[in-house]
């Protein structure tokens, strides 16, 4: 009897180590995939006259370590970039489109996706 006690005891007590030890898993893993998403900002930029400049700021943005997507209009005079906020900030977008002779007037972040 004693001994039948004390294995279900013992059972017991893997089974409550076993269930804290999965149970924290996964909130860590939640976190780390919401830092992963990727956010959208539509981006309007100056000086951007054709198809040749609307290239340019795809190539230069694409470029930057965490950009993940890039579709420029020189026709709406913007851009829209998928990127991932842990790898890149809107200043090292800035800088890009600068950097590629074009003036970047201001960050948009659109409604719905």
């Amino acid at each position: 009897m004693k001994k039948e006690k004390f294995t279900l005891g013992i059972v017991f007590i893997a089974f409550i180590l076993v269930a804290a030890a999965c149970s924290g898993n996964g909130k860590k893993e939640e976190k780390a995939e919401t830092a992963q998403q990727p956010l959208l900002v539509e981006v309007s930029i100056g000086g951007m006259t054709c198809t040749g400049c609307e290239q340019t700021i795809q190539t230069n943005l694409t470029k930057l370590e965490g950009v993940t997507l890039v579709k420029a209009s020189f026709t709406t005079g913007t851009a829209l970039v998928e990127y991932l906020p842990n790898l890149v900030d809107t200043v090292k977008m800035r800088e890009a489109i600068a950097g590629s002779g074009y003036a970047c007037k201001k960050f948009i972040v659109p409604v719905a996706r």
